[in-house]
């Protein structure tokens, strides 16, 4: 296999991996904009959310100390 062949192949994958990686940024953009909006929608209910959303990851994180308690089966 030639240099020539070898950097061929070489952009081939990497202009593949760059498409799925644009791909995976975009469907990411359009979930963070509708949460931004769901957000911007429910003024009064925001701080309702976002204090569900930071007692949920508390009581996980507390959670998550009792598991190397409890049998496996």
């Amino acid at each position: 296999m030639s240099d020539t062949t070898d950097t061929r192949d070489r952009v081939i994958r990497l202009e593949a991996e760059v498409a799925h990686q644009t791909k995976t940024i975009e469907a990411m953009d359009t979930k963070v904009t509708e949460m931004h909006d769901l957000l911007m929608a429910a003024k009064g209910a925001r701080w309702a959310i976002i204090a569900a959303a930071s007692v949920g990851g508390f009581i996980a994180a507390k959670l998550s100390f009792f598991f190397p308690w409890f049998p496996s089966k």
